[in-house]
C-alpha cells in the first residue's frame, strides 16, 4: 500500500518477482540468521516468563512466524483480513516489545534527511507489533505481553552490507491509525470494492519487478 496499489492483483494472483537488491537482501537474511544460530544459546521459552512483562526476551532471528487478522463490517458485506508474516527480529526489552527489519537499499543517502521510514516498510513492522505471534509447540499461537510497542528499522546499504541508518520509535496512536486505515483500504482494494489510484511516479515503476508486465506502469 505504501509503495504501489497496482502491485495488488499481481500478489491476489501469486504473481512473485525478485529484483537484483531484493536478491541481495535475501542473502543477506540467510547468513545473519545462519550466524545468529551458531552463536545463540537457545532455552525453552515458558509460559511463566513469556507473561511477565518485566522478563527481557530475544527471539532467534526470522524465527517467529506472524499472524495479523482484522475483521470489518462493511457497506458491501463482512470481509477478513489475514496477513501471514516471519518477522526479522522480535524481542522485549524493559516492557517494551520490539519488532526490528532490515531493508536493503543501493541508494542509502535518500534516507539522509528522511526522519520515518518510508510508509511501506513502516506499515510492515506495524503489521508485526498488532500480531499474533507462533512462540513454539509448547507455547503455540500468542500475544507477547507489554506495556509499549517500538519499532527499528535498519536502513542497509546493499553494496557495503553495513547499516547506514536505523530510525528507532515508540508507537503511537497516529502509527495505529495509518496501519488500520490501509488495512481497510487494502481489504476494500483487493476486494475491488475501491479503485486502485496510481502514484504518478516513474521512478517507483522502474524499480519495480513488476515493470515488465505491468499495464499500468510509466515508461
Amino acid at each position: 500500500m505504501g509503495y504501489c496499489e497496482f502491485q495488488i492483483p499481481f500478489f491476489i494472483e501469486g504473481v512473485k518477482v525478485e529484483t537484483a537488491q531484493m536478491a541481495v537482501g535475501t542473502e543477506f537474511h540467510e547468513h545473519a540468521e545462519k550466524m545468529e544460530r551458531e552463536i545463540a544459546v537457545v532455552v525453552p521459552l515458558t509460559k511463566t516468563e513469556l507473561e511477565d512483562k518485566k522478563a527481557d526476551l530475544n527471539f532467534i532471528r526470522e524465527d517467529i512466524q506472524t499472524s495479523f487478522i482484522l475483521e470489518f463490517e462493511l457497506m458491501h458485506g463482512k470481509a477478513r483480513l489475514e496477513l501471514l508474516g516471519r518477522a526479522d527480529k522480535v524481542m522485549r526489552q524493559k516492557e517494551t516489545l520490539i519488532i526490528s527489519d532490515d531493508k536493503h537499499t543501493y541508494n542509502p543517502s535518500r534516507h539522509d534527511f528522511m526522519k520515518k521510514p518510508y510508509d511501506n516498510q513502516l506499515l510492515q513492522v506495524l503489521a508485526y507489533l498488532h500480531s499474533m505471534y507462533y512462540l513454539g509447540d509448547s507455547v503455540g499461537w500468542a500475544e507477547i505481553p507489554h506495556e509499549k510497542k517500538a519499532y527499528q528499522v535498519n536502513i542497509i546499504d546493499s553494496k557495503t552490507g553495513s547499516v547506514y541508518k536505523t530510525y528507532e520509535n515508540v508507537v503511537g496512536s497516529k502509527d495505529a491509525e495509518l496501519l488500520f486505515g490501509n488495512a481497510l483500504r487494502f481489504t476494500q482494494k483487493c476486494l475491488q470494492w475501491d479503485e486502485l489510484v496510481h502514484h504518478n511516479s516513474k521512478a517507483r515503476c522502474k524499480s519495480c519487478g513488476y515493470f515488465d508486465d505491468c499495464s499500468k506502469a510509466l515508461r
